[in-house]
């Protein structure tokens, strides 16, 4: 199944660059995600301090324990809301 995780300012929120620490800590987990073939894709939303991704897992709950252990949602700089999403197209 796919779900499509929307990070936002978390209660720790605070701007920061790539290399700020929350930043990079979560963009490291995010490639291990991608690693392990969890994550199909994600990335920031211009112009907004939020981002979302699309991972692929075998349930919901899955996907809150992977959105929930990233180091920046335990750390509250961000917050997630999760979907489920059903691709109807893909270019594949």
């Amino acid at each position: 199944m796919h779900v499509v995780v929307t990070y936002l300012k978390g209660a720790n929120w605070r701007q920061e660059g790539r290399e700020g620490e929350h930043v990079s800590r979560h963009i490291a987990y995010q490639h291990g995600l991608f690693d392990a073939k969890k994550l199909v894709i994600g990335g920031p939303s211009r112009g907004e301090e939020a981002g979302m991704a699309v991972f692929e897992v075998a349930s919901m709950d899955e996907a809150n324990e992977i959105a929930q252990n990233d180091p920046a949602v335990k750390d509250g700089f961000y917050v997630v809301a999760l979907r489920s999403w059903r691709i109807a197209l893909n270019r594949r």
